[in-house]
């Protein structure tokens, strides 16, 4: 499980700015907010974020200073420690969820799956906001999937075979950026969310999306459920559980 936590900051000049000091700081309030936790489960070296782990539930929280640019704290500039920042907009990108979710009654847990399918494959560098859009991207080009199954498969073949060519809303154009996987933020088409995927992660998400997609068509094809639910744990882990 895992959460990705905007956090706005209100800055004399947002123009200038130490996100390595910020992240610090929240480290620093952190700890004193939980002391019962160890120092190591607050983790401030991420190039935009703090991530925090709750070793008792296995969640982990990703929380991304914003420094916010309106009164409203809607659209904010979020620092790499680099130095470089872009503009972005966490209530853009809820809106973005909450229209998409009811055209697809299975993005929901579609997103859920897939989550969980890229922490059973250890996959490195993909975002749950990364997953979140390309299955949002997918109920734009083709509408709502006929069942879970259907969902599934078609993301795995969509990275198979589309991500390549990028991902983008409405009139944007993913072909502007060079980076090994885009994904045009919805907030701005300056920006892309993906730009810190890795050749390597990206290579390595196109090939468990391949194992996947040959996975499941193997096991639609078995003849009992237990055999299927067997192939499917090769996805999901071992404790997936599959009522009716």
């Amino acid at each position: 499980m895992d959460a990705d936590v905007g956090v706005y900051f209100e800055v004399d000049d947002p123009e200038s700015f130490d996100v390595g000091h910020l992240q610090r700081l929240i480290k620093q309030l952190l700890e004193a907010s939980y002391p019962q936790k160890s120092p190591d489960d607050f983790d401030d070296s991420g190039d935009r974020i703090v991530e925090v782990v709750l070793k008792e539930s296995g969640l982990e929280v990703d929380l991304a200073p914003i420094v916010s640019l309106d009164d409203d704290a809607n659209y904010g500039y979020q620092y790499s420690r680099r130095g470089d920042k872009v503009k972005t907009s966490v209530g853009v990108h809820l809106d973005h969820y909450r229209n998409h979710a009811p055209r697809d009654a299975f993005l929901a847990p579609t997103l859920r799956m897939t989550k969980r399918w890229r922490y059973w494959q250890e996959l490195e560098g993909i975002q749950s906001f990364h997953l979140e859009l390309m299955l949002s991207y997918l109920v734009d080009r083709d509408g709502a999937a006929t069942s879970l199954e259907d969902s599934f498969r078609r993301f795995f073949l969509f990275v198979i075979r589309d991500l390549s060519n990028g991902v983008a809303f409405g009139s944007d154009d993913p072909s502007g950026f060079s980076d090994p996987v885009v994904i045009v933020d919805p907030a701005n088409d300056a920006n892309n969310v993906a730009a810190r995927i890795e050749v390597g992660e990206r290579d390595a998400m196109t090939d468990a999306a391949r194992t996947a997609y040959e996975t499941l068509n193997w096991a639609q094809d078995l003849p009992g459920k237990g055999e299927t639910v067997d192939k499917w744990k090769l996805l999901l882990g071992n404790n997936l559980s599959i009522e009716g």
